[in-house]
């Protein structure tokens, strides 16, 4: 195992990581700064942006940042169902057992909402996957003209493509409620660099196991996409642990792009 090798205390690129070995670049920063001022002020927020960019580890991020006594953030990511078994996901997310007929359990929603002192944000990952009769139903669940405030905010989240769709002419109600847009880039150069090396400090080994040349066409060969940057970086240390390396350079890389395959 190639941790063994470089003598780390664990791995540096792994797929899933604790919240404190998430790199907050200006990307995250940028993205957190507008989900909080959602959290105090609006009501519906549209995160976008390319595959494997770091869309969910900004949902991750905020919801750790989110006060207990003041929020309760539900996450849903099953979102290539029909409106109804959406619906009643948000019901069971809720604690409440869904009732039969989607007119109850849309008013379950709104009851179980409004009876709690907590704000309620409902993020929705993988929105891209949404059906669009549930984009309506879920512009019908935050419309209320009688409210002073929001009981239920929401989070959609998902690949670009999503913005096509809200942009449709059945859907401009939803899209002018929402008040937060951002997309999340991917890495730029010394973004990645920076990944890297956090990463790699991490677990108590030095970046400089990674030549500045590899670190720069790994950049090139991944576009900057940390899903990409995390498995070719893995393969890298696996190649240069299985020919008893102490570095990773050109010649590792190169080995590992073409048993990866990436490109």
């Amino acid at each position: 195992m190639f941790t063994t090798h470089f003598k780390m205390t664990g791995h540096p690129f792994a797929e899933r990581t604790a919240i404190e070995g998430i790199l907050r670049d200006e990307r995250i920063t940028q993205g957190l700064a507008r989900l909080s001022f959602l959290a105090q002020y609006c009501t519906v927020a549209l995160i976008s942006g390319d595959v494997g960019v770091g869309k969910s580890t900004l949902l991750r991020l905020f919801i750790d940042s989110l006060g207990k006594n003041r929020f309760n953030a539900v996450y849903v990511h099953l979102t290539n169902l029909r409106s109804l078994s959406l619906l009643k996901i948000l019901v069971n997310a809720l604690g409440e057992v869904p009732a039969h007929g989607k007119d109850k359990v849309v008013l379950q929603i709104l009851n179980k909402t409004k009876s709690t002192d907590l704000t309620t944000i409902l993020l929705i990952d993988e929105a891209h996957l949404l059906d669009p009769d549930v984009l309506i139903d879920l512009r019908l669940l935050i419309s209320s003209a009688t409210e002073n405030s929001s009981s239920l905010k929401i989070v959609l989240c998902g690949h670009s493509k999503i913005k096509k769709e809200i942009r449709r002419s059945c859907h401009e109600a939803l899209l002018q409620r929402i008040t937060v847009h951002y997309h999340i880039a991917p890495m730029s150069l010394s973004q990645t660099n920076q990944y890297i090396d956090f990463q790699m400090r991490r677990v108590m080994c030095s970046e400089k196991i990674f030549e500045p040349e590899v670190k720069n066409e790994i950049h090139e060969y991944t576009r900057g996409i940390p899903r990409l940057v995390n498995n070719l970086a893995t393969a890298c240390l696996m190649n240069a642990a299985a020919e008893n390396h102490q570095k990773v350079n050109t010649a590792v890389l190169t080995q590992a792009l073409n048993e990866f395959q990436l490109f």
